[in-house]
């Protein structure tokens, strides 16, 4: 182990003990030594169908949030290009100084008219939308509901709230049901769920979350990072699918997966984005998202828009994937986004199989413990609207044998 070379007082603890002696970071850097890292693994390029990596070799990427596959869109390249010649680099600024862009307020007013909402808050990240929205609602008192499974931002956010933050299982009504029953019935609840589950594409039970917000006067906000451009007849998200969109107090999104840029934003009405602008942290004291990314991210949405033929066709790669895995021996954990992830169960079987299948040309994100329980380790494939036939039946037969390989090698150790 590193040992920090600044001595301290006699007797007083370190406060950079939790750091120095992180035990995740003594296990990728023991992976790193090892040559078994899974994590970190450098591109030299785009992150397109076939991405090239820092090791000269092009593969099938499975690993990216490049949903519609806009990242590599000339279109998208050439407004970011427009926008950094006449904004230059950086805002240089906070929103409420002097980092707003006439780019902002146009992606700001297509977001909430692509989401039927009063108004859109731009964040510069999807982590920072969670945290601007949920640490500037509720008071003493007031209960964050949240299911267990969510994005670790929403935890984060609810945590930072001054409300109490209560966890129900995942996707689980009688949880929530009682949950809900079971506080005090002067104070204000909100329901906070991801519209599709970043480690396994499932999607929240909305419909019946939305019955039991009203039932109990409780909020509801959804976060579609995962939804956004990929599941609901306008690429809306998991709301959408579901009919429920209407019915949802807040929505936010990432701007790095579907929207092929960075950032992140807050669909909700007037009076709570201007609440938001306000007092959030996250806004108040962050500098503008740049103009670049702004630009990309409003050339993104206005091609979802456009072009909804995207959407489908990101659906359809989806189901023609998973049912090859499954004709293999592979089959995915049930769900319906654009995130599959392969049951792989122990961790050695987890990082043999994703070695194996990052040698014969396909990347996958391994997902091992303490990011999943011990033992329920997965490969997690994401997929693009752009990814062909061909690639996608040789990427899911590469993955179902390596998965049936690495369990074979781990059991002969």
């Amino acid at each position: 182990m590193r040992v920090d070379s600044r001595v301290l007082a006699p007797g007083r603890r370190d406060p950079f003990a939790p750091l120095l002696a992180n035990p995740l970071a003594a296990r990728l850097r023991q992976h790193t030594e090892d040559g078994a890292a899974t994590h970190a693994v450098p591109t030299g390029g785009a992150p397109l169908p076939v991405t090239r990596y820092a090791d000269g070799r092009e593969r099938i990427n499975l690993g990216t949030g490049n949903y519609l596959g806009l990242a590599g869109d000339p279109r998208v390249i050439a407004a970011a290009t427009a926008a950094l010649e006449q904004y230059g680099t950086s805002t240089a600024g906070s929103r409420v100084l002097n980092g707003t862009t006439g780019l902002h307020l146009a992606l700001e007013e297509e977001l909430a008219d692509h989401y039927g909402t009063e108004a859109a808050v731009l964040t510069s990240s999807g982590v920072n939308a969670n945290v601007a929205l949920l640490s500037t609602i509720c008071g003493p008192g007031d209960v964050l509901l949240v299911d267990g499974h969510v994005h670790a931002s929403l935890h984060a956010a609810a945590a930072a709230s001054r409300g109490t933050a209560v966890r129900f299982r995942h996707n689980d009504l009688d949880s929530l049901g009682a949950r809900l029953e079971s506080i005090d019935p002067r104070a204000g609840a909100v329901v906070v769920v991801d519209g599709v589950y970043s480690m396994t594409g499932e999607i929240a039970p909305l419909a019946d979350i939305t019955d039991l917000c009203a039932r109990y006067g409780a909020r509801l906000v959804v976060d579609e990072a995962h939804g956004l451009g990929v599941l609901g007849k306008g690429g809306r998200g998991a709301a959408e699918q579901l009919g429920v969109l209407p019915r949802v107090d807040a929505v936010t999104v990432a701007l790095s997966k579907a929207l092929a840029s960075v950032g992140g934003a807050i669909m909700t009405t007037r009076a709570a984005a201007e609440g938001i602008r306000a007092s959030a942290m996250p806004y108040v004291f962050s500098a503008g998202n740049d103009p670049a990314s702004v630009a990309a991210a409003l050339a993104a949405l206005r091609i979802l828009r456009s072009e909804p033929e995207r959407v489908t066709r990101l659906q359809d790669n989806c189901e023609l994937l998973r049912r090859v895995l499954a004709e293999n021996g592979a089959a995915p954990i049930t769900g319906e986004g654009a995130v599959i992830a392969v049951p792989t169960g122990q961790d050695e079987v987890t990082g043999a199989a994703w070695r194996m299948v990052f040698e014969a040309g396909v990347y996958t994100n391994a997902v091992a413990y303490p990011a999943v329980p011990r033992g329920r380790g997965v490969l997690r494939l994401t997929l693009m609207a752009t990814h062909t036939e061909e690639q996608l039946r040789r990427a899911g037969e590469i993955i179902a044998a390596a998965v049936d390989a690495a369990r074979a090698q781990v059991a002969a150790a």
